[in-house]
């Protein structure tokens, strides 16, 4: 045998490896690729504010305090300002840039909070907004700032306020998000308290229009042969054809993530992030709720009092008043938003990483959807 490296058999190059994604470890692949957001003009906000209905120039404006892990798609500042003679904290929240969600307006995120607080559901003080981005040159929506703190979105067993109690208490926060969406159930908010979030869509019922609401965020971003939006098509067409006869819809969060939610000294105090409040059946965001706690447990780490999926459902209905309807239909309604978001994220990364995010919940689809089918055989 020859000893030069021309003889040397080699394996052919795999080329790089895959992505392997967590679902612990998701929003921080996610939130590494994002843009950073760009920052606010104080001046231009200013002005805006003075010219509001109370308020009056020239007004005594802090500088502003930008929280980068938190907000989502969007862009948080913090801010003091003099109001009636008293310095208060407000919350800046801006849509900078081009939007993960297209459909998605902070004047119908305004018009949810005033409802809410109108019927004494836990949530932001709205103040003022700019739907139009005329303003600061980004659509947003101030808010008073609350007293309390919301749990990390980011590995948030591992990491922020509940990794930093105890197994009994972390149980009863968690238990909390549960019990907040069966007491919006019970609030039972109608098309009458919310008329702006009335989709305007193809569809004959709230859970058609949804479903058909989602879709459209998901053919605004895909090319028409991408077997991704086929499968969502697919997907959206079952559901529509086998959808339950549920009960008159209500207000719902639309993003019942635990991280939207502050705490207290340990007490549930406000519900955040109302943009994709909707009408329909707030099992989907109880479906949230139960999936996202054991999805963020690390890989190989236990961690103690995390509540059972029937624990989460017991609170939940106890709230309510009233049981949960037709859970493994809206367990796969969860999916299909979830999947949409996951979609909509790959263009914001690499091919491989794009891909392992669509992967990412696709044995959870596939369960659910054998179930929800299983569940719709049995109606």
């Amino acid at each position: 045998m020859s000893g030069s490296a021309s003889a040397i058999s080699r394996p052919p190059d795999p080329g790089p490896a895959p992505v392997q994604l967590s679902a612990a470890n998701v929003a921080s692949e996610i939130a590494a690729s994002a843009p950073s957001r760009p920052r606010v003009d104080k001046a231009r906000l200013k002005l805006f504010l003075e010219s509001q209905p109370g308020l009056a120039a020239p007004l005594r404006l802090g500088d502003l305090h930008y929280i980068e892990d938190a907000g989502g798609s969007n862009g948080i500042a913090l801010f003091d300002m003099e109001v009636e003679r008293r310095t208060r904290p407000f919350v800046l929240r801006y849509a900078p840039g081009e939007q993960l969600l297209k459909q998605k307006r902070f004047d119908d995120e305004f018009f949810t909070l005033k409802a809410l607080r109108a019927h004494g559901v836990p949530a932001p003080i709205a103040r003022w907004y700019d739907a139009t981005g005329e303003a600061i040159g980004f659509p947003f929506l101030v808010m008073e700032r609350l007293e309390g703190r919301a749990p990390a979105n980011r590995m948030m067993h591992s990491t922020g306020l509940l990794a930093e109690v105890g197994p009994a208490e972390r149980k009863a926060m968690l238990l909390q998000a549960a019990g907040f969406h069966g007491r919006l159930r019970r609030a039972a908010l109608s098309p009458d308290a919310v008329p702006h979030l009335v989709r305007r869509g193809e569809g004959r019922t709230a859970i058609e229009r949804e479903l058909n609401w989602w879709l459209r965020e998901a053919v605004l971003v895909t090319a028409s042969g991408d077997p991704q939006r086929k499968y969502l098509i697919e997907l959206n067409r079952w559901m529509i054809e086998n959808q339950p006869d549920a009960r008159p819809p209500t207000l719902c969060h639309g993003d019942g993530q635990i991280a939207n939610l502050m705490y207290h000294d340990g007490k549930l105090v406000a519900a955040l992030d109302w943009e994709l409040s909707y009408l329909g059946h707030n099992e989907a965001d109880l479906a949230l709720v139960a999936m996202l706690i054991p999805m963020h447990v690390p890989e190989g780490v236990a961690v103690d009092g995390l509540p059972s999926e029937a624990e989460i459902v017991a609170r939940y209905e106890a709230e309510a008043g009233a049981p949960v309807e037709h859970w493994a239909y809206f367990k796969l309604f969860n999916l299909v938003k979830v999947s949409t978001i996951m979609l909509m994220n790959g263009r914001y990364v690499d091919d491989a990483t794009a891909e392992a995010l669509w992967a990412l919940n696709a044995d959870d689809r596939k369960k659910a959807w054998a179930a929800a089918r299983a569940e719709a055989d049995a109606r």
